[in-house]
Protein backbone atom coordinates (compact mmCIF):
# COMPACT_ATOMS: atom_id res chain seq x y z
CA UNK A 1 0.00 0.00 0.00
CA UNK A 2 2.82 2.09 0.91
CA UNK A 3 4.21 1.55 -2.74
CA UNK A 4 0.81 2.49 -5.04
CA UNK A 5 0.35 5.35 -3.00
CA UNK A 6 3.91 6.92 -4.47
CA UNK A 7 3.26 5.94 -8.04
CA UNK A 8 2.44 8.35 -10.36
CA UNK A 9 0.99 7.80 -13.68
CA UNK A 10 2.13 8.94 -16.91
CA UNK A 11 0.87 12.36 -17.91
CA UNK A 12 -2.47 11.70 -20.02
CA UNK A 13 -2.57 13.18 -23.67
CA UNK A 14 1.01 13.59 -23.89
CA UNK A 15 2.23 12.97 -27.23
CA UNK A 16 6.21 11.73 -27.94
CA UNK A 17 8.38 10.95 -31.19
CA UNK A 18 11.77 9.55 -30.92
CA UNK A 19 13.85 7.14 -31.98
CA UNK A 20 14.79 3.61 -31.27
CA UNK A 21 18.18 1.50 -32.34
CA UNK A 22 18.94 -2.04 -30.92
CA UNK A 23 20.05 -5.22 -31.25
CA UNK A 24 17.68 -8.13 -32.23
CA UNK A 25 17.80 -11.70 -32.62
CA UNK A 26 15.29 -13.32 -34.89
CA UNK A 27 14.67 -17.43 -34.05
CA UNK A 28 13.35 -19.60 -36.92
CA UNK A 29 11.26 -22.40 -35.37
CA UNK A 30 10.85 -25.28 -38.62
CA UNK A 31 10.13 -28.51 -39.23
CA UNK A 32 13.13 -30.03 -41.16
CA UNK A 33 11.60 -33.32 -42.35
CA UNK A 34 8.54 -35.14 -42.68
CA UNK A 35 9.57 -37.90 -40.00
CA UNK A 36 10.94 -34.85 -37.70
CA UNK A 37 9.01 -34.75 -34.52
CA UNK A 38 10.10 -31.17 -33.14
CA UNK A 39 10.86 -27.98 -34.55
CA UNK A 40 14.11 -27.00 -35.51
CA UNK A 41 15.96 -23.95 -34.11
CA UNK A 42 17.88 -21.75 -35.85
CA UNK A 43 18.60 -17.98 -34.44
CA UNK A 44 20.39 -15.12 -35.93
CA UNK A 45 22.00 -11.83 -34.45
CA UNK A 46 21.28 -8.01 -35.46
CA UNK A 47 20.08 -5.06 -35.39
CA UNK A 48 17.24 -2.52 -36.00
CA UNK A 49 16.79 1.15 -35.90
CA UNK A 50 14.05 2.98 -36.36
CA UNK A 51 11.23 6.04 -35.12
CA UNK A 52 8.36 5.82 -32.32
CA UNK A 53 5.11 7.30 -31.62
CA UNK A 54 3.70 7.12 -28.38
CA UNK A 55 0.70 8.69 -26.54
CA UNK A 56 -0.90 8.33 -23.23
CA UNK A 57 -4.31 8.04 -22.90
CA UNK A 58 -5.49 7.53 -19.11
CA UNK A 59 -4.74 6.79 -15.82
CA UNK A 60 -1.01 5.52 -17.14
CA UNK A 61 -2.62 3.64 -20.19
CA UNK A 62 -1.30 4.35 -23.81
CA UNK A 63 -0.40 3.32 -27.51
CA UNK A 64 2.51 3.40 -28.96
CA UNK A 65 3.69 2.63 -32.72
CA UNK A 66 7.04 2.71 -34.43
CA UNK A 67 8.13 1.95 -37.93
CA UNK A 68 12.12 0.31 -37.71
CA UNK A 69 14.09 -1.57 -40.35
CA UNK A 70 16.04 -4.88 -38.96
CA UNK A 71 18.99 -6.68 -40.37
CA UNK A 72 20.22 -10.04 -39.17
CA UNK A 73 22.81 -12.50 -40.40
CA UNK A 74 24.70 -15.77 -39.74
CA UNK A 75 27.54 -17.71 -40.88
CA UNK A 76 27.75 -21.78 -40.68
CA UNK A 77 30.14 -23.53 -42.22
CA UNK A 78 30.76 -27.10 -43.17
CA UNK A 79 33.61 -29.62 -43.70
CA UNK A 80 34.46 -33.22 -44.73
CA UNK A 81 36.19 -35.66 -46.13
CA UNK A 82 36.48 -36.81 -49.55
CA UNK A 83 38.38 -39.61 -50.91
CA UNK A 84 41.41 -40.50 -48.75
CA UNK A 85 42.60 -37.16 -47.77
CA UNK A 86 40.94 -34.08 -50.38
CA UNK A 87 38.77 -31.78 -47.58
CA UNK A 88 35.63 -30.25 -48.83
CA UNK A 89 34.79 -26.91 -47.45
CA UNK A 90 30.97 -25.20 -47.41
CA UNK A 91 30.14 -21.56 -46.55
CA UNK A 92 26.34 -20.01 -46.19
CA UNK A 93 26.64 -16.86 -45.50
CA UNK A 94 22.99 -15.58 -44.41
CA UNK A 95 21.41 -12.65 -44.78
CA UNK A 96 17.75 -11.14 -43.61
CA UNK A 97 16.26 -7.57 -44.10
CA UNK A 98 12.86 -6.47 -43.07
CA UNK A 99 10.73 -3.46 -42.46
CA UNK A 100 8.07 -3.84 -39.33
CA UNK A 101 5.31 -1.77 -37.30
CA UNK A 102 5.10 -2.66 -33.68
CA UNK A 103 1.73 -1.36 -32.42
CA UNK A 104 2.07 -1.66 -28.30
CA UNK A 105 -0.64 -1.20 -25.70
CA UNK A 106 1.46 -0.36 -22.38
CA UNK A 107 1.22 0.88 -18.91
CA UNK A 108 3.94 3.30 -17.55
CA UNK A 109 3.87 4.82 -14.33
CA UNK A 110 6.86 7.03 -12.40
CA UNK A 111 8.68 5.30 -9.43
CA UNK A 112 10.67 8.10 -9.28
CA UNK A 113 11.60 11.71 -10.13
CA UNK A 114 11.29 11.45 -14.02
CA UNK A 115 11.82 7.73 -13.85
CA UNK A 116 9.24 5.13 -15.24
CA UNK A 117 8.72 2.13 -15.38
CA UNK A 118 6.52 0.37 -18.69
CA UNK A 119 4.55 -2.58 -19.24
CA UNK A 120 3.88 -3.65 -22.71
CA UNK A 121 2.20 -6.03 -25.01
CA UNK A 122 0.91 -6.13 -28.82
CA UNK A 123 0.85 -6.90 -32.04
CA UNK A 124 3.93 -6.67 -35.00
CA UNK A 125 3.57 -6.56 -38.55
CA UNK A 126 6.73 -7.86 -40.53
CA UNK A 127 7.39 -7.41 -44.00
CA UNK A 128 10.44 -9.59 -45.60
CA UNK A 129 12.80 -7.45 -47.63
CA UNK A 130 15.49 -9.90 -48.27
CA UNK A 131 16.56 -13.34 -47.44
CA UNK A 132 19.33 -15.29 -49.12
CA UNK A 133 21.83 -17.42 -48.95
CA UNK A 134 25.58 -16.94 -51.00
CA UNK A 135 27.25 -20.40 -50.90
CA UNK A 136 30.54 -21.02 -51.41
CA UNK A 137 32.50 -24.50 -51.90
CA UNK A 138 35.67 -25.46 -51.99
CA UNK A 139 37.61 -28.86 -52.59
CA UNK A 140 40.62 -28.23 -51.24
CA UNK A 141 42.03 -25.08 -52.34
CA UNK A 142 39.86 -25.05 -55.32
CA UNK A 143 36.48 -23.00 -55.32
CA UNK A 144 34.26 -25.70 -57.14
CA UNK A 145 30.88 -23.76 -56.83
CA UNK A 146 29.46 -20.45 -55.84
CA UNK A 147 25.66 -19.08 -55.96
CA UNK A 148 23.12 -17.23 -53.84
CA UNK A 149 19.85 -18.67 -52.60
CA UNK A 150 16.69 -16.16 -52.73
CA UNK A 151 14.45 -17.66 -49.80
CA UNK A 152 11.56 -15.89 -50.96
CA UNK A 153 11.52 -17.65 -54.49
CA UNK A 154 11.97 -21.29 -53.55
CA UNK A 155 9.70 -23.53 -54.90
CA UNK A 156 11.54 -27.06 -53.53
CA UNK A 157 8.27 -28.74 -54.75
CA UNK A 158 7.95 -27.30 -58.16
CA UNK A 159 3.82 -26.83 -57.35
CA UNK A 160 4.09 -22.84 -58.61
CA UNK A 161 4.01 -22.04 -54.87
CA UNK A 162 6.45 -20.10 -53.28
CA UNK A 163 7.48 -21.95 -50.54
CA UNK A 164 8.19 -19.05 -47.85
CA UNK A 165 6.15 -15.86 -47.21
CA UNK A 166 7.60 -12.44 -46.64
CA UNK A 167 5.05 -11.47 -44.06
CA UNK A 168 4.56 -12.05 -40.70
CA UNK A 169 3.00 -11.46 -37.74
CA UNK A 170 3.97 -11.64 -34.04
CA UNK A 171 2.50 -11.26 -30.59
CA UNK A 172 4.89 -9.36 -28.03
CA UNK A 173 5.30 -8.73 -24.64
CA UNK A 174 7.98 -6.76 -22.34
CA UNK A 175 9.48 -4.44 -20.28
CA UNK A 176 10.73 -0.73 -20.42
CA UNK A 177 12.35 1.80 -18.14
CA UNK A 178 12.70 5.34 -18.61
CA UNK A 179 14.71 8.23 -17.17
CA UNK A 180 13.61 11.63 -18.28
CA UNK A 181 14.16 11.41 -22.67
CA UNK A 182 15.88 8.01 -22.34
CA UNK A 183 14.93 4.51 -22.30
CA UNK A 184 15.44 0.59 -22.52
CA UNK A 185 12.70 -1.57 -23.59
CA UNK A 186 13.43 -5.31 -24.13
CA UNK A 187 10.93 -8.36 -24.77
CA UNK A 188 10.29 -11.17 -27.10
CA UNK A 189 7.74 -11.83 -29.87
CA UNK A 190 5.99 -15.28 -30.35
CA UNK A 191 4.88 -16.11 -33.97
CA UNK A 192 1.39 -16.58 -35.17
CA UNK A 193 1.13 -16.96 -38.37
CA UNK A 194 3.36 -19.75 -40.83
CA UNK A 195 6.28 -18.68 -42.00
CA UNK A 196 5.41 -20.91 -45.30
CA UNK A 197 3.25 -19.51 -47.90
CA UNK A 198 2.97 -23.39 -49.34
CA UNK A 199 2.45 -25.02 -46.16
CA UNK A 200 2.35 -28.47 -48.33
CA UNK A 201 5.32 -29.96 -49.73
CA UNK A 202 5.10 -32.73 -52.83
CA UNK A 203 1.38 -33.33 -51.52
CA UNK A 204 0.83 -34.88 -54.42
CA UNK A 205 3.07 -37.85 -53.78
CA UNK A 206 2.69 -40.65 -51.69
CA UNK A 207 5.19 -39.31 -48.91
CA UNK A 208 3.83 -35.41 -49.22
CA UNK A 209 3.81 -34.23 -45.48
CA UNK A 210 2.59 -30.78 -43.65
CA UNK A 211 5.36 -28.13 -43.27
CA UNK A 212 5.18 -26.43 -39.75
CA UNK A 213 7.35 -23.14 -38.51
CA UNK A 214 7.04 -19.84 -37.30
CA UNK A 215 9.23 -16.32 -36.87
CA UNK A 216 9.68 -15.46 -33.17
CA UNK A 217 12.62 -12.67 -31.96
CA UNK A 218 14.14 -11.51 -29.11
CA UNK A 219 14.91 -7.98 -28.73
CA UNK A 220 16.21 -4.90 -26.77
CA UNK A 221 15.84 -1.21 -28.04
CA UNK A 222 17.46 2.52 -26.70
CA UNK A 223 16.59 5.50 -27.58
CA UNK A 224 15.19 8.85 -26.88
CA UNK A 225 12.32 11.24 -27.34
CA UNK A 226 13.23 14.13 -29.77
CA UNK A 227 9.69 15.98 -29.41
CA UNK A 228 6.46 16.50 -26.79
CA UNK A 229 3.22 17.77 -26.82
CA UNK A 230 2.03 18.59 -23.95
Amino acid sequence: MLFLSTVTFAQEGVTSLGLVAGFVEPVQFYRASRAADKLTREATDGFKIGFRYETGLIKGFGVAMELNYGFAADVNSYAAVVGSSTLYKEKQDHYLHYLEIPVDWQYKFMIAKKTYLTVYTGPTLQVGLSNHYEVRQKLGDQIINEYRINVYEVDEDKDGIKDYNRLNVTWGVGLGFQYDRYFIRGGYDFGIMSIYKDPYFNVTADDGWNRKGRLDQWQIKLGIYLWDNK
